[in-house]
């Protein structure tokens, strides 16, 4: 596998490489590492070999990616070059469209079989990242170019993975052959996700609020905007009522100038990135948790890990109507759905689940059953195992 990401903490790379082991396959991850970890580790037998870079200089490598000053794939070809012959690849596992040319150029002369496992709609949600936004990226980044790029790569590759179904049509428009297409989707890992222990600290700081949890990713198109702008609406008929937001990124500064420019800072608590195992504790301690993603051809054809965790630890979860969640919420009784950037009917949804707390018990309690009947890793892993079963192998002499 080839993940220009830190392995540690990237729940769905490690969740593919434990069932990849476990049925028997040899794992090798080539990732980077921006801090101390060791070069090399042993992961439940699979092999991860890390990369020293910078997180600031990989995000402006990656961010220049694809663009006239595109040195990115000279970088990561070398390190491809030498993992494949220093272990023996049979395979390219590689994780995101942005990495896939550096994955064949360092391929020319072993033309192994390629796997490109898409996370995102990555050419959509470039129309939502900041820095695609915002100079100089709107310079430099052609998103012209990584639609052309998208349809010769993702056909170049031998196999594809997507997260979800709703995005295999959106492939197929692509002109990618149904039979190359499987979906692994980012359900969750019943065996790790829930800890032993959860912080009693955390969930005893909570505890006398009615807690509304987000957990994720800040950029403009997680929608975060319309739960801060919700706030004076539910300030004075929700009492006790606290917004956690775990996580940080490129909006993390306008949010807090929204939050003090409507006068509700007090009624926030930024937790900042956290590590993982802290996540279930933040999950455990609130009463309501949020999806508040805009709805757009990009979250249209994925879907988050968090909405499976929020599921499987028994919360209620308000959602933006983004297809796939929609669909699962609806089919699942797990939550409630809101129209995308409507402030107004999130608050409603909000007022509802505080007056009812026997709704949620009930969706709380339908979710977590959907997670151990069907949305968990044990299901989403036997469609990997099934693609891997079909790889035409051609191994390197």
């Amino acid at each position: 596998m080839v993940l220009d990401n830190e392995f540690t903490g990237d729940l769905r790379v490690e969740n593919e490489v434990g069932s990849l082991q476990a049925a028997g396959h040899q794992v090798c991850v080539l990732c980077l590492n921006y801090g101390n970890k060791e070069s090399y580790e042993d992961y439940k037998g699979a092999k991860i070999i890390r990369i020293s870079l910078s997180l600031f200089l990989k995000n402006k490598l990656r961010g220049l990616n694809n663009t006239p000053l595109n040195f990115y794939p000279i970088f990561w070809s070398k390190h491809i070059k030498k993992f494949i012959l220093e272990n023996n690849i049979d395979v390219l596992h590689v994780h995101d469209l942005w990495m896939l040319n550096s994955a064949f150029f360092a391929n020319k002369k072993f033309k192994l079989p390629v796997i490109a496992d898409l996370h995102e709609n990555f050419v959509e949600a470039l129309n939502h990242y900041k820095y695609a936004n915002s100079f100089p990226g709107n310079i430099l980044i052609s998103k012209e170019r990584w639609k052309r790029s998208e349809i010769e790569w993702c056909n170049k590759a031998d196999y594809l993975i997507t997260v979800i179904e709703e995005a295999v049509e959106r492939y197929k428009s692509l002109g990618v052959p149904e039979n190359k297409i499987s979906v692994v989707p980012n359900y969750v890992n019943l065996e790790h996700f829930i800890p032993s222990e959860f912080d009693t600290s955390i969930i005893e700081r909570f505890a006398e609020s009615f807690t509304v949890t987000y957990v994720g990713g800040f950029d403009l198109h997680r929608g975060i905007e319309s739960t801060i702008k919700a706030i004076p609406l539910l300030k004075d008929k929700i009492k006790n009522f606290k917004l956690v937001l775990v996580g940080h990124g490129k909006n993390f500064n306008e949010l807090y100038e929204l939050a003090k420019k409507l006068e509700v800072a007090d009624y926030i608590s930024f937790e900042g990135w956290q590590p993982v195992e802290l996540l279930p504790s933040y999950i455990k301690a609130s009463d309501v948790c949020l999806i508040p993603h805009l709805k757009t051809k990009h979250t249209d054809n994925t879907i988050p890990h968090k909405l499976f965790q929020y599921m499987l630890l028994e919360k209620p979860v308000v959602a933006t109507n983004c297809n796939p969640i929609k669909r699962i919420l609806e089919d699942t009784n797990a939550g409630i759905v809101y129209s995308s950037n409507n402030h107004e009917e999130l608050a409603e949804c909000l007022i509802k689940f505080n007056e009812h707390p026997d709704l949620r018990k009930e969706m709380g309690a339908a979710g977590k059953q959907a997670v151990l009947n069907k949305y968990n890793w044990d299901s989403a892993g036997k469609n990997l195992i099934a693609l891997y079963n079909k790889v035409d192998i051609k191994t390197i002499k």
